[in-house]
């Protein structure tokens, strides 16, 4: 590892690697708080894992193997092959796993939800790239660290191929951009058309059969969402920058797969590894924020009141802590934080925190195929709320409301749940918007909140607010 002068923000190192595959940034917007000290950069992978439902392919040096079977069991197998559990203990990784888990690897968890929607995009389940360096940016000290192991394939590390990976950062740290190439914006093309997979009158309507399940008893709560989809250029990296700067937050992601780019504005921490410590922070409520000092107190006092709001965290909270229980030592899961206001530049939400001990015999993999998807994004009880969501969804959420980040071969991980998240593909940018669904939810209203969470996206692709939304399979 080694420390290196650098004043600029992660993001100005990312056009520089326009002909590096698998790029990842991991942005932190929220410097002011424990949740977001650290931006990481990273490139180049050795080693890339894509699975498709039980085809995955795993490709090195150019190779690339095919089997089929279970994703878990064969990332879990992969990730045991490059574990530096003998390192010095430090906050962030040393290497490791970055990419994203899509919501439907969920089948491979919870064998009773069946998979009826369609997944018209075409997307992977899984797409992770492994990486022997990466570049640490503390934002609290204002220091930057290159780390490189030298890992190779088959789990061997190589020390010349560290101070490879150290000049090369160097050079991409150091180098001027003047020459640093433009990267094509994100812009909507001249129709301004923005598709949803459900016109008004469904989603409503998908709103009240999730009520009727409620109130038959099959369960508390359940996140419906909608997909939205706008036809632009190319501009992965464009959106994110545009993101970035409308809705900072804690765990913004982007990963450039090569033909598409997934671009987050994350702010929720769906699991968080150091070692054998584990924990979660689910959030529910939001309320916007305001310039006037009035009102914003009144959106606060209206959240913290919200007799909706607090069942529904309250009630996520309880499933969150059920799902760490699975994994960690009896008697070691807390709820050190139950029902906080947490303030963000544009938001503001009520969140919890739930931390335990993992069992000795569980690896980070393992923990995260258990857990696997993130309560607060299903609803509660989770197995019937997934087979809710299949029912009434038409299409595959793909990487929505699964998480994205990274499993450290250190033993530090941090997996974040994909939401305000966006897919960038050639023709077209989707992103979906959810709301959660309980007794007294009006349908209506659950409507309007998607389409208030889908702002952010619309305002970072240059569309007014009030953009007209149609329904159909966008084909363009």
């Amino acid at each position: 590892m080694r420390e290196i002068a650098c004043t600029e923000a992660p993001e100005a190192f990312v056009p520089r690697l326009h002909s590096v595959p698998g790029v990842v940034l991991l942005r932190t917007g929220r410097t002011d708080t424990g949740q977001g000290r650290y931006s990481l950069l990273t490139a180049d992978p050795f080693q890339t894992f894509r699975s498709e439902r039980s085809r995955i392919e795993v490709t090195a040096e150019g190779e690339t193997q095919t089997v089929f079977g279970n994703p878990w069991e064969v990332l879990r197998r992969q990730m045991a092959r490059f574990e530096l559990l003998d390192e010095i203990d430090l906050p962030f990784p040393l290497g490791g796993c970055f990419g994203f888990w899509g919501y439907d690897l969920k089948n491979f968890t919870e064998p009773t939800v069946t998979r009826r929607a369609l997944n018209d995009l075409e997307l992977p389940d899984c797409q992770l790239g492994f990486y022997d360096s990466v570049v640490v940016f503390d934002h609290q000290l204002a220091k930057v660290w290159i780390v490189s192991t030298g890992m190779l394939p088959d789990g061997d590390r190589c020390a010349t191929k560290a101070r490879e990976r150290v000049a090369f950062w160097e050079q991409i740290l150091n180098d001027s951009d003047d020459e640093t190439p433009t990267w094509s914006a994100a812009a909507p093309k001249r129709n301004d058309q923005v598709v949803s997979n459900f016109c008004r009158d469904g989603f409503v309507d998908a709103v009240q059969r999730a009520k009727d399940y409620i109130q038959q008893g099959d369960i508390y709560q359940v996140n419906l969402a909608q997909r939205l989809c706008v036809p632009t250029h190319h501009g992965g990296w464009s959106l994110f920058e545009k993101l970035h700067a409308v809705s900072p937050a804690p765990y913004s992601g982007y990963f450039d797969f090569g033909d598409w780019q997934l671009v987050s504005s994350s702010p929720e921490l769906f699991l968080g590894f150091t070692g054998s410590h584990v924990r979660t922070r689910p959030i529910k409520g939001t309320r916007p924020r305001s310039n006037d000092p009035a009102r914003d107190a009144q959106f606060t006092y209206e959240l913290q009141t919200s007799p909706k709001e607090m069942a529904e965290l309250v009630m996520i909270t309880d499933l969150l802590r059920n799902d760490l229980g699975r994994i960690c030592e009896f008697g070691s899961v807390q709820v050190p934080d139950l029902v906080k206001l947490e303030k963000y530049p544009q938001v503001q939400h009520l969140v919890s925190t739930v931390e335990g001990q993992l069992r000795p015999e569980l690896t980070h993999t393992d923990s995260l195929a258990q857990c696997f998807p993130g309560g607060s994004i299903t609803g509660a009880p989770k197995v019937r709320a997934m087979q809710i969501i299949d029912d009434l969804e038409p299409v595959t959420r793909g990487p929505y409301t699964g998480c994205h980040g990274y499993l450290g071969f250190n033993r530090e991980s941090m997996l974040s749940i994909s939401i305000r998240t966006a897919v960038v593909q050639s023709e077209v940018t989707s992103f979906h918007a959810g709301a959660g669904i309980v007794a007294d939810s009006i349908p209506e209203m659950e409507y309007e909140e998607t389409i208030a969470k889908a702002r952010g996206f619309l305002q970072a692709l240059e569309l007014p607010a009030e953009v007209p939304i149609g329904h159909s399979r966008p084909v363009w």
